[in-house]
């Protein structure tokens, strides 16, 4: 495996995101990722924030629109999260913090589908006790991904 990890580190494209000094390089990639983020956990939680009664008066029906956006984020962080990783995989993917960042990841990204068929069932949309589980389970799992995010930068 370490191996595999010095190749990635060694790889021009990764001596380019690392030591690129155009503003094409880890500046966008990160800002590009910094907008997926706020693309995937600004609907998740603006969903999230519905089911669990906030803006009652606003109809779930319309707002279903938001699940694609959340895959839309989540993929263009999922590009550029591999690509930033890619820049100092032997320093980071070594951690138990990115290993419990991917972890919580995983389980955001689970939770996007068991909460839209929560919500939007075949006959009825409606708010049940275990959307309202889930919606707070996927608000706390998003903010933790978050946070574990950020600390990555400090580790």
């Amino acid at each position: 495996m370490m191996e595999l990890l010095a190749a990635l580190e060694a790889s021009a494209f990764a001596t380019w995101v690392r030591e690129g000094s155009t503003i094409w390089a880890y500046p966008t990639i990160l800002t590009l990722h910094t907008m997926g983020l706020a693309i995937l956990v600004g609907a998740n939680a603006a969903f999230d924030l519905r089911v669990l009664g906030v803006g009652r008066h606003i109809p779930l029906a319309p707002i279903e629109w938001l699940f694609p956006a959340m895959w839309v984020g989540f993929g263009l962080n999922a590009i550029t999260g591999a690509m930033l990783f890619s820049a100092d995989p032997i320093e980071k993917g070594t951690t138990a913090l990115f290993m419990v960042k991917l972890a919580i990841v995983m389980a955001g990204v689970v939770l996007i589908p068991l909460l839209r068929r929560a919500v939007y069932r075949r006959t009825a949309i409606a708010v049940t006790p275990l959307a309202k589980t889930f919606a707070a389970l996927s608000l706390l799992v998003w903010t933790a991904a978050t946070v574990t995010g950020r600390w990555m930068a400090y580790w």
